[in-house]
């Protein structure tokens, strides 16, 4: 079987353009290559990602509860889970941790596993943490932005637009999440990344149940903030980039405070 795959990737054209996922799948093992999307030739040859059985299962849970697929709330059984991704039970246990670090899950005291339920004081721990994290990190990237960064974030923001043209969701929270998440990471603040890292998948579980119960009101708003946003950067002016993130986080905060009462309810 591995010879298969590998005659496939040597048999791949030399100029190649386009992602291929080769995937050779027995039970409880799984081999995920990717051959990345830059372009193939004599001169270039891109590496080869070999991804553990445990790293897929934690992807695919992680998947499953930011898009509610497992639902907010909802016992986890180590049994199923295993049987329905088709593995043993204890890269099932091992993904669970690593979630449980993530805060996308929970542990009680019966020592029965749950996806995380947001309450309105997670919520407002949430984006008051990411209004600090965000005027930090735009304080430090305004010191060197560059014109390549700009173009960065103008790039971003198309990728946003195509993919709220074809309605997307998934595709439009990552393009969200990589707007900010370049700012974050251009400030070469390193703990401030740190920070960042351990908030994130909870923000993105959030969003994304946002951005599915509200799509009328929710994506009109995605282009205009993060152009006003980059705007804001390239003028250095930073109390308006942070009177913009306090604003934006305040009303994506009481939005989903809503539906949550409103889900409760």
């Amino acid at each position: 079987k591995w010879s298969n795959v590998k005659r496939g990737i040597d048999n791949l054209p030399c100029s190649c353009y386009t992602v291929y996922n080769l995937q050779y799948t027995t039970q409880p093992y799984e081999i995920n290559l990717l051959i990345s999307s830059t372009a193939l030739n004599s001169n270039s040859i891109t590496p080869i990602h070999v991804t553990s059985l445990a790293d897929a299962v934690v992807g695919r849970i992680r998947k499953a509860i930011i898009t509610g697929e497992l639902k907010a709330g909802e016992r986890l059984s180590e049994p199923a889970l295993a049987a329905q991704l088709g593995v043993s039970r204890s890269p099932v246990r091992e993904a669970l941790q690593i979630l449980k670090a993530d805060g996308l899950v929970v542990e009680y005291s019966n020592r029965s596993s749950y996806v995380w339920s947001p309450t309105l004081s997670d919520i407002d721990e949430i984006f008051s943490l990411r209004i600090m994290i965000e005027n930090l990190a735009s304080e430090w990237l305004v010191e060197h932005l560059s014109d390549e960064d700009v173009r960065a974030l103008e790039q971003i923001i198309e990728e946003e637009r195509r993919s709220i043209a074809t309605n997307d969701l998934v595709c439009i929270l990552e393009a969200d999440k990589h707007f900010h998440e370049y700012i974050c990471h251009r400030s070469n603040h390193t703990r401030l990344k740190e920070w960042w890292n351990q908030l994130m998948w909870q923000w993105e579980a959030v969003l994304y149940r946002r951005v599915r119960r509200y799509p009328d009101q929710v994506l009109p708003t995605v282009i205009e903030d993060h152009n006003a946003i980059l705007e804001a950067l390239k003028t250095h002016n930073l109390k308006q980039v942070a009177d913009l993130h306090r604003s934006i986080n305040e009303r994506v905060a009481g939005n989903i405070k809503d539906m949550i009462i409103q889900e409760s309810g």
